[in-house]
């Protein structure tokens, strides 16, 4: 399990710091992380993702479903994930993986769509924001 999970760290570590490196930029130079609020100001299927997490992480774990229900399924993935990588150590953990990020993706974006509809742009976090570029280039410069 060790060796396999110090291979998976050796070979994606570079990947994962360049990431943390563009989230970390994002965030300094736009005060937002998501790239889909920095440019046009509406949220992301994911939007609320990082707040829940928070919630989560310290105790509030009814906020955290109110505010990202698909963090609860994120986190079920990544114990998947791990469970079948590390400790089952089964070659099919491809593929189940695979099909539970379709079928949460798919529920994701129809989660998205229902809360656009339901939410948008009064109930957090599904809020519009001016403090993006395309209002920016619209209102200054046309």
């Amino acid at each position: 399990m060790w060796r396999l999970l110090k291979k998976d760290i050796n070979a994606h570590w570079k990947s994962v710091v360049f990431m943390l490196v563009i989230v970390a930029v994002f965030v300094k130079c736009f005060g937002a992380a998501c790239v889909s609020r920095v440019f046009i100001g509406v949220p992301c299927p994911a939007c609320g993702m990082t707040r829940a997490a928070f919630l989560f992480l310290t105790g509030h774990w009814l906020e955290s479903l109110k505010m990202q229900p698909f963090f609860y399924a994120l986190l079920v993935g990544i114990v998947l994930f791990v469970l079948y990588r590390y400790i089952i150590r089964k070659e099919k953990y491809k593929k189940i993986f695979y099909w539970y990020c379709m079928v949460m993706l798919v529920a994701a974006i129809g989660f998205y769509l229902y809360r656009m509809i339901k939410l948008f742009p009064d109930v957090p976090p599904m809020t519009y924001s001016k403090q993006n570029l395309l209002y920016y280039i619209i209102h200054k410069w046309l």
